[in-house]
């Protein structure tokens, strides 16, 4: 089995992104599946965020098939756009919520036409996804269809559907939010991030969904901070 993942190269690997869908990927990896992981570089030019931090932790992580978007990539890109139309692309979700959030521009709107031209590139079986990209999905096999590719490109959702900010427990853990909430899986005093962690209802909801993830026991825990304690200890086992 033939899988795809994409990440974009905004910055440090966090454990959001980690569960999302890292972790199934290199579990896939070790199964001895071909698992691509692709450096979504034009990606990230939509937000102006690039950094090669983000690769170098992949190969850290241990990540084997890492590759980039190249110049056949926008060319197959312009062509899907000549068979696409701005109706369709405006009814988009993901585009529709973040529209009025960034600094409006064409590479937003036409993210999931450049999403297609990754994965008929790399062809794979399956995309690893989070559950926000499925109408990206459906669209992209809607497009292969107009250039012949005759293929159904199937998907899995990540381990988590979504890891929430160790500060602010009702917003997903995101650079964009502040680092004071985000977890890194390198670089990072576990301890310290932890400690500061919102231990309100939602705060332990996201903390016990991380060490549930993470292969923590806290069957025998007595507290907050020893639930905290142990999930850092866990992160120093497994990302040191």
């Amino acid at each position: 089995m033939k899988y795809l993942i994409g990440i974009q190269p905004t910055g440090r690997i966090h454990i959001g992104n980690y569960l999302g869908c890292l972790k199934k990927g290199l579990k896939y990896q070790e199964d001895g599946h071909d698992v691509t992981f692709l450096i979504a570089n034009y990606h990230s030019l939509t937000t102006d965020s690039y950094t090669d931090e983000t690769e170098k932790e992949l190969i850290k992580l241990g990540c084997k098939n890492i590759v980039r978007q190249t110049p056949p990539y926008t060319e197959l890109f312009f062509k899907l756009c000549c068979k696409m139309n701005l109706g369709t692309l405006e009814k988009m979700p993901q585009y529709k919520d973040k529209k009025d959030s960034v600094e409006y521009n064409l590479g937003l709107l036409l993210y999931p036409v450049l999403m297609t031209a990754d994965i008929i590139m790399n062809d794979p079986d399956i995309v690893i996804i989070g559950r926000d990209q499925v109408s990206h999905l459906e669209l992209c096999n809607d497009i292969a269809k107009r250039v012949d590719v005759n293929k159904y490109f199937g998907y899995e959702f990540g381990d988590v559907e979504k890891v929430m900010d160790l500060k602010n427990p009702v917003n997903k853990m995101s650079k964009s939010n502040g680092e004071r909430g985000v977890l890194y899986l390198f670089g990072e005093d576990y301890h310290s991030k932890l400690k500061g962690a919102n231990a309100n209802e939602d705060g332990l909801t996201n903390l016990y969904l991380i060490a549930d993830n993470i292969g923590v026991d806290y069957s025998n825990i007595e507290s907050n901070f020893e639930l905290k304690t142990i999930i850092a200890d866990k992160m120093l086992e497994l990302f040191k």
